[in-house]
């Protein structure tokens, strides 16, 4: 019998947003390979377009990208009433401490480091859909 306190996998569309192709597909890869149904997205614009059209189940956001970047993409779905209880999980390659405090302030629900291995990336996707109780 499994435990109850086991994260659940592949639970809905999640859009990955990244405007490095590279980086987005191998993280398409990894969350299809774990179960998921991605949805993809090259630029904060587009990932507003995406989540209105599809209503993805979480959001994983670059924040460094050109045009709407990912804390403005951000804000922009938790200030919208039919996309603000979606997970958004920030993703950046920069060190800088406040990149912390600044998801916090546009409503991401986690930030992580860039690049990361998949399987850290697929748990934080599962806490982000699961929150523990």
């Amino acid at each position: 019998m499994a435990s109850t306190n086991r994260v659940r996998q592949g639970s809905g569309k999640i859009l990955v947003v990244d405007d490095e192709v590279l980086l987005r597909t191998m993280m398409c890869d990894g969350l299809e390979a774990a179960g998921h149904s991605v949805l993809r997205a090259s630029s904060g614009e587009e990932a507003l377009q995406v989540v209105k059209a599809e209503h993805p189940a979480c959001v994983l956001l670059d924040i460094m990208m050109p045009g709407l970047d990912g804390y403005d993409t951000c804000a922009a779905l938790k200030a919208d009433s039919e996309t603000a209880a979606i997970p958004v999980i920030l993703i950046s390659a920069t060190t800088d401490v406040r990149v912390v405090d600044r998801a916090e302030s546009v409503g991401a629900v986690a930030v992580l480091p860039k690049p990361l291995p998949i399987e850290q990336l697929a748990h934080a996707v599962a806490l982000a859909l699961n929150p523990p109780a």
